[in-house]
């Protein structure tokens, strides 16, 4: 268990960096990001608490997934069927399921997206660190 931070953490996801204000961005997120990020005058529509708790969920499905390595012979394909569909269902109740043909918001390409507060992000977008 680590202690708990001063200060909160930069709101694009993987970055760790500490801000000051809560759903902010870092200044090297800034840096790295330039003009693709935008600032707008209203609201996010979730806190730290809803990010924290969609983490979590997301970490556990994966989590259960991954002990279960998929071979025909040997594994339970209803248990393995039933925590794909856990995961597949919270994804599309946050709206996070991907679709296919979604113009990404970062590289601007037709590709498979998930919905995003900035729009639809491809894989290999979600996957730059």
């Amino acid at each position: 268990m680590s202690a708990p931070s001063l200060w909160e953490t930069c709101i694009l996801p993987g970055c760790r960096q500490p801000v000051a204000e809560e759903l902010d961005v870092c200044q090297t997120c800034r840096t790295v990001f330039g003009d693709y990020l935008h600032e707008t005058d209203r609201t996010p529509s979730y806190t730290t608490a809803d990010l924290d708790r969609r983490d979590t969920e997301l970490r556990e499905m994966y989590r259960l997934l991954s002990r279960h390595t998929f071979d025909p012979d040997t594994t339970d394909t209803e248990q393995y069927r039933r925590a794909t569909k856990l995961t597949t269902t919270a994804l599309q109740k946050r709206g996070e399921e991907e679709r296919p043909g979604q113009r990404c918001w970062l590289c601007e390409e037709r590709r498979m997206c998930i919905r995003r507060p900035g729009g639809w992000e491809c894989r290999d977008c979600r996957q730059i660190q």
